[in-house]
């Protein structure tokens, strides 16, 4: 009896990676989105962009399933496991709700973006190297300032927060030492996650105290310091976490962009090619996990060697020749590295 019992528990455990050579061409994936929905341009869009890429490299069938409120989180990713090999999901709400669904369906791959899930040998996590973003956009905004003070108002909740403050205040050492400037910076937190009032209100401080470059969220609050600024060209603005650049034309300097597409099709890819590694998976620059803008509308702000030193920047991330530091205590210690365009 006590064999048998060892043997079923295998079987269940190993389920995932015993699947035929016919059947890895074609594993179904589902994409279970969360209330964001589709067609908002946010998390959810660029994930199942992702998906249908994988579609399209792998002929695997695809569907998309809405969530209309948190309620439906269990039951929408447990049916979605019910008919599909692959899950996918977005959204640190739903990395909760998958560590419980996800163990109930040993023979299904789980692939969730954003939030860290460990331990689960049926599921991969991803999340974004936040320093790096906020590396890139520190150098953008010490090579535009005209007053030598830029800011970051961001969720005082968000989990990446330290992490992309520490990693901006890097980027303006870097660029600052480029452009022989010094840079000051502030980081503000509205009292909400999303509070647009909150956030106009710290902007606008911000700006009375000589800010001329402002890194805000691509939500609610971020549109609404937007908004607010309509009336200041000289203050621009660098988008936190989606491609807004077309949102004020030449009054958004730039965005920094999660790759959250390029996370759900490795992920996808992993379960099609019998490659899996469930854990928790970091993407940074150098991993196509996150990009910087093409500044289509901005770069004519920039003197060509401002915009040979934002290029640079990219460059010693790709190359992984500085690691960003993600604490204040690691940034004392760090050491900026040369970018193009110092010799000026």
């Amino acid at each position: 009896m006590l064999r048998n019992l060892t043997a079923i528990v295998v079987l269940v455990l190993l389920a995932p990676f015993a699947l035929g050579g016919a059947e890895e061409q074609k594993l179904a994936v589902t994409f279970v989105t969360d209330v964001g929905g589709l067609g908002d341009r946010g998390s959810n869009d660029a994930a199942w962009e992702g998906v249908k890429r994988a579609a399209n490299e792998f002929s695997c069938p695809i569907r998309a399933v809405t969530s209309k409120e948190p309620g439906d989180y269990a039951a929408n990713l447990s049916a979605a496991a019910e008919g599909a090999k692959v899950v996918v999901s977005v959204g640190r709400a739903m990395a909760d709700v998958v560590r419980f669904v996800a163990p109930k369906y040993t023979n299904v791959y789980f692939v969730q973006v954003e939030g860290e899930i460990d331990g689960l040998p049926n599921v991969v996590s991803y999340d974004f190297k936040a320093e790096e973003a906020g590396f890139l956009a520190g150098v953008v905004a010490a090579l535009y300032t005209k007053t030598g003070f830029a800011g970051v108002v961001t969720p005082p909740d968000a989990v990446w927060r330290e992490a992309y403050i520490t990693g901006f205040t890097a980027g303006t050492k870097a660029a600052g030492r480029s452009a022989m400037k010094k840079v000051d910076t502030a980081f503000l937190a509205p009292d909400g996650a999303e509070d647009a009032a909150q956030s106009k209100l710290l902007a606008d401080g911000l700006v009375g105290r000589g800010c001329d470059v402002i890194s805000i969220t691509a939500d609610r609050a971020g549109m609404g310091v937007l908004g607010a600024l309509k009336d200041k060209p000289t203050v621009k603005v660098i988008f936190q976490g989606a491609d807004l650049d077309d949102a004020a034309r030449g009054q958004v300097l730039a965005s920094t962009t999660n790759r959250i597409g390029t996370a759900a099709f490795e992920g996808i890819k992993m379960a099609v090619d019998r490659t899996w590694e469930s854990g928790y998976k970091t993407l940074g620059y150098r991993e196509d996990g996150m990009t910087l803008s093409a500044m289509e509308y901005s770069k004519k702000l920039f003197s060509p060697a401002d915009l040979a030193t934002i290029e640079a920047a990219k460059g010693v991330l790709g190359r992984a020749e500085t690691t960003v530091p993600t604490t204040a205590t690691a940034l004392e210690n760090w050491t900026p590295p040369k970018l193009a365009g110092e010799a000026r």
